[in-house]
């Protein structure tokens, strides 16, 4: 019976053992969705709140990088408009400032910025990569990473709006946190994209490199138009930045010999959303305004008569009651402006406290804008 009973005991223990190591074993096989998520938000500035967006999402819906990036620009979406809901609260509370109304308002611009970045980075990354010629997938990404940059800069400027002074900082407590967490999240979207697409742009690079030496070694021509202008910009806007007789859509003059006497007139007859370029020719003469350009006017151009003859200037300061953003005296929101041979200047001087002359969105060609 001892014998029997032992071997019964050696028999279980052995049966024990060996489920136990099954056990142990399954729970050592990591997951192909479980490599793909830390792989991914190895990548980021904030890993920990990367992996917590997956956590609720089934595994089969995460096979690929671009699976995982769609899921984290969703999610962060969801969090800007939450923010945004939160922000538009603050308007209704009595007694606010005359600067504690423009950053709330300037807040909530930068948030519905964040929001059209958003959805335009979902829409490219739709179609990346992109059927076309090898050469737009530069342009695709650039734009991709563009977008996402500008949701940064969007945070940045909201918070900053409310930095000046002891009374404002009491809204700066009520809506840090959902914007640093936003941010955070906009931050690991823009680690992901970049190394999702690391590859494919870098392969496009070696080849560009081969390009430009081969222009290098030709005409003197070709080589201007490469060290001149970045490659993303049309040749058809290219045209226009250095053509002497560009035909305009309207003109401002200040005289009223004109279409417009101001430009914010100007900007503000322009089409909305137009897909082809819209040129406002600004005769030469000084307008003292501050010029707004929305959202929803697109691929607009400013053509003055010269740097020192077309000036638009203000004053506005943060020493005067304005925000930082507020302050700007041409403050480019809409996608695709451009700007050349004129002057933008800001009046408030040193004592107005980072006071701006111009303020762009990510689609602004910066260099052809003098201040």
């Amino acid at each position: 019976m001892d014998s029997g009973n032992n071997k019964n005991i050696f028999f279980f223990f052995f049966l024990f053992t060996f489920y136990v190591s099954i056990l142990t074993a399954s729970a050592d096989i990591i997951q192909p969705h479980s490599l793909l998520i830390k792989s991914s938000c190895s990548t980021t500035l904030h890993p920990h709140l990367c992996h917590s967006m997956f956590s609720d999402i089934p595994h089969q819906n995460l096979k690929t990088p671009h699976d995982l990036i769609k899921v984290a620009l969703n999610k962060t979406k969801a969090t800007v408009q939450r923010n945004y809901f939160t922000i538009s609260k603050l308007m209704v509370r009595l007694n606010l400032t005359k600067r504690e109304k423009v950053a709330i308002h300037d807040c909530l611009e930068m948030v519905v910025g964040t929001l059209q970045e958003l959805k335009k980075v979902i829409t490219y990354l739709d179609k990346y990569p992109p059927e076309k010629k090898r050469k737009w997938i530069r342009r695709h990404v650039y734009d991709i990473l563009t977008f996402m940059s500008t949701t940064l800069t969007n945070k940045e400027t909201c918070i900053d709006g409310f930095s000046h002074d002891k009374g404002e900082r009491r809204f700066r407590l009520s809506l840090i946190k959902g914007e640093v967490n936003a941010g955070k999240m906009c931050s690991n979207s823009l680690a992901m994209i970049k190394n999702m697409t690391d590859t494919d742009t870098a392969d496009d690079y070696d080849q560009v490199k081969v390009n430009m030496k081969m222009k290098m070694k030709g005409k003197g021509k070709g080589r201007k138009l490469v060290e001149k202008w970045p490659e993303w910009l049309s040749a058809g806007d290219r045209r226009l930045l250095q053509s002497g007789s560009v035909k305009a859509n309207v003109v401002v003059a200040a005289d009223g010999s004109g279409d417009y006497r101001t430009v914010s007139a100007a900007v503000a007859a322009a089409p909305s959303g137009s897909s082809s370029r819209y040129v406002i020719r600004i005769k030469a003469g000084v307008y003292r305004e501050n010029v707004e350009i929305p959202s929803g006017k697109r691929n607009l151009m400013f053509m003055g008569s010269g740097q020192t003859t077309t000036i638009i200037t203000a004053s506005r300061s943060v020493a005067g009651g304005s925000t930082t953003f507020n302050s700007a005296t041409v403050a480019a929101v809409g996608d695709g402006f451009l700007a050349r041979d004129l002057t933008f200047q800001n009046a408030a001087g040193p004592s107005g406290n980072k006071p701006l002359h111009y303020e762009s969105g990510p689609t602004s060609l910066h260099s052809t804008v003098v201040a």
